[in-house]
């Protein structure tokens, strides 16, 4: 299954995150199997916050300074931002149900998710 999410470059995504709301940015990679077992549940997600939460992707291979800006070290990781922050950490692919209550939490107005 091909990704639906938009993928974004640093410009995109500095201009989106500047957008007041919640953004939640997966660092996936072609190649890393956990990534498309998440590639479902983000897709599937994007459609269920449509309006609540912006869920975009970014390829660590063709964005590398991105996933550098972001510390991140390993896919995927979902990296929730309210406002301009970072409010939120996932590292690893997980259930449907654990990335939803991610986002409710942010949306809520949580500001230390983290799981690791």
């Amino acid at each position: 299954m091909a990704h639906s999410l938009p993928r974004l470059d640093l410009p995109a995504l500095d201009s989106l995150l500047r957008t007041p709301g919640v953004t939640a940015v997966d660092f996936t990679a072609a190649w890393c199997g956990p990534c498309k077992t998440m590639e479902p549940v983000l897709d599937a997600l994007a459609t269920e916050y449509r309006g609540r939460v912006r869920v975009v992707a970014v390829d660590v291979d063709d964005e590398p300074a991105i996933a550098q800006r972001f510390d991140v070290r390993s896919m995927p990781t979902l990296v929730l931002v309210r406002d301009g922050r970072e409010v939120g950490r996932v590292v690893g692919s997980r259930a449907r149900a654990f990335v939803s209550g991610v986002f409710d939490r942010a949306l809520a107005g949580d500001v230390a998710i983290a799981a690791p």
